[in-house]
């Protein structure tokens, strides 16, 4: 655990903690690999925590992967260690949670409402959340 992420579960009571994960190429099982256990190369990145945000709150590039003009506030920005560790204090409340690519911001994950990657952060809870990063991964 860096500096960082001490300090940050010293002040906080609760947040978020995790890994950023890159994933990338041919993941498909096949008989020959039916199981490839493909855990992905962990990463530094800067990990962007918004208020919960819809779909409709931000806008995708023209491929449609990343985002870009994101409406609601942002709250905390980090960055994750050489391992791919990241850790964020974070009051209780619903975050989205994105990770800065060349081309935007990328989120994969959505819940029933079309919401960004979302997350709840409990009252003296640290909520555990691996951030994957696999756009350039065929499953």
């Amino acid at each position: 655990m860096d500096i960082d992420t001490q300090a940050q579960k010293k002040s906080f009571k609760q947040g978020l903690k995790g890994k950023v994960i890159w994933k990338a190429g041919n993941l498909m099982p096949s008989p020959d690999a039916p199981s490839r256990g493909v855990t992905g190369t962990p990463v530094i990145r800067e990990i962007y925590v918004y208020e919960l945000t819809s779909s409709k709150q931000a806008e995708t590039n023209e491929e449609g992967i990343f985002y870009k003009n994101i409406q609601t506030k942002l709250i905390k920005k980090v960055k994750s260690d050489k391992k791919g560790n990241f850790c964020v204090g974070l009051a209780p409340g619903y975050y989205s949670v994105f990770v800065k690519e060349d081309k935007g911001l990328y989120a994969n994950l959505f819940d029933d409402a079309m919401n960004l990657n979302p997350i709840h952060i409990t009252q003296g809870k640290w909520e555990k959340q691996d951030l994957e990063i696999n756009y350039q991964a065929v499953y």
